[in-house]
């Protein structure tokens, strides 16, 4: 949330421009008539006490604040010398006066304890759905200040102000969406269950009651393993970490956070919530009255949700990566194996061009054999040709489609089964045509799709060879 307004302090004086003094600066028809009964220095003194109310919202402590072309522009208008004002004490019993009249004039009052209580109300007003940042939030009361006629008070009392309406935020945040948790019928007791060894029972017993014996304290232990593992992150890219994802999302979308749980509530409120609840264990957490340990848990679970899909995606994509980069890998060993790569090719296959043309009638043997430099060579030669083209991808796939049958298949299948896929683009449909073909016989016992089937390659597969799908195993 941006909040702009005046700056707290007016700090050294510096020069405004001519722009800036004619607008702020420059006295009106009635605030002239305010300066008759006054002269030298302290019509002066008065005249620029008065401009800088108006401008900054506050009055000047000191001479030295004030803008020394503003003074000259005012010196102007009330027909006093700029150098007089040395003579004005800001801190003078006259000064002091001079105040309490310009009150009386414009409006503006000194801050009081009333002034605090609604400034601390108006700003949990704007504030208490999307912003808990003391920084972002100073402007603010400042600016209502400037607003209301209020001078601002000490910093001490704005950061009070800040402090107090930042709690109250929270505590009104937090009682709002504890009111949605609590419309749901069964979200509140399995957000218990995960605090919990008992969240049917008495929930404000203290941590001592609650593991007196072992088994209690096994329990216990089995209610901060859960917790643990929906806070934790996942390790490297494996099977094992891709099931363990695919557990923790399991267990999150099993406590059925309502969807509009968090409506209206900023990412800063509930990223705070969040950081709360991942910092706190199960023991801290039922220390907490009702209401704030169930919304710090949902905001846990809302943003861990967010996260966990996000790393199932990327699981999905970097296992599919490490699956083609192991199939090529061993696609491309074993041809390596089998033949010597040959050096000058384009030379090579000139030279053979030029002794058969000028031999057309003899033998492949005796010709094309003796200037390749042997019958090894042209072997070689078609061998990394075989790599380079058909044969390679033909091989890379059956090594692909292997893996995918073993190891990871089941795991892939669980993945899909958790996560949905949406697009809005036509171009893609063939895709989500193939995911829903998937997700349809993905349990299924069959080895091989029924004969008719319409199988989604265009646009899915790259360049397929139509003829080796029509025996491909489901799932391949």
């Amino acid at each position: 949330m941006l909040i702009t307004g005046v700056a707290e302090g007016a700090g050294v004086g510096r020069d405004l421009g001519l722009d800036g003094v004619v607008d702020h600066f420059t006295l009106s028809g009635d605030e002239a008539g305010w300066l008759r009964n006054k002269t030298g220095a302290t019509r002066l003194g008065f005249a620029v006490q008065l401009k800088f109310l108006t401008w900054h919202g506050q009055f000047p402590k000191m001479r030295l604040e004030l803008p020394p072309d503003a003074v000259e522009h005012v010196a102007k208008q009330v027909g006093v010398a700029a150098s007089e004002l040395g003579f004005y004490d800001f801190t003078s019993r006259v000064a002091k006066r001079h105040r309490s009249e310009l009150r009386d004039l414009t409006g503006w009052h000194e801050c009081s304890k009333t002034d605090l209580v609604k400034l601390v109300s108006h700003l949990v007003d704007v504030i208490w759905h999307n912003e808990r940042r003391e920084e972002q939030v100073r402007a603010e009361p400042l600016r209502q200040m400037r607003v209301d006629l209020i001078e601002p008070p000490t910093a001490a009392q704005i950061a009070t102000i800040i402090r107090s309406a930042l709690h109250q935020s929270d505590d009104r945040a937090v009682a709002e969406v504890a009111a949605r948790l609590a419309r749901e019928e069964d979200c509140p007791r399995r957000l218990d269950a995960l605090v919990f060894t008992d969240p049917t029972g008495d929930s404000e017993q203290d941590d001592d009651t609650e593991s007196v014996d072992g088994d209690g304290a096994d329990e216990d232990e089995d209610v901060e393993s859960v917790l643990s593992d929906i806070k934790s992150h996942p390790g490297n890219v494996s099977l094992n970490s891709l099931l363990d994802e695919i557990s923790k999302l399991k267990q999150v979308r099993a406590v059925s956070i309502p969807a509009k749980a968090f409506t209206g509530i900023g990412v800063q409120v509930i990223n705070a919530w969040r950081a709360r609840a991942s910092a706190a264990a199960p023991s801290r957490l039922r220390r907490f009255s009702l209401g704030v340990r169930h919304v710090l848990l949902v905001a846990l679970l809302f943003e861990r949700q967010r996260e966990i899909t996000d790393t199932l995606v990327e699981l999905l994509n970097s296992t599919v990566r490490r699956i083609n980069a192991r199939a090529e890998g061993k696609v491309t060993e074993a041809f390596v194996a089998g033949f010597t790569k040959v050096r000058g090719k384009s030379g090579l296959l000139g030279k053979i061009a030029a002794v058969s043309l000028g031999a057309p009638d003899g033998s492949v043997r005796s010709v094309v054999f003796r200037e390749a430099g042997g019958e090894k060579t042209l072997k070689d030669l078609v061998a990394e040709m075989k790599a380079r083209n058909a044969e390679f991808a033909r091989s890379k796939r059956e090594v692909f489609k292997s893996s995918c049958s073993n190891d990871y298949r089941s795991g892939l299948m669980k993945l899909l089964g958790v996560l949905g896929f949406r697009s809005s683009n036509d171009q893609h449909e063939p895709v989500m045509d193939a995911l829903k073909l998937i997700e349809r016989d993905k349990d299924s016992s069959t080895a091989y799709l029924l004969v008719g089937e319409t199988i989604p390659l265009e646009g899915v597969v790259s360049s397929p060879s139509c003829s080796c799908w029509s025996t491909t195993p489901f799932g391949s």
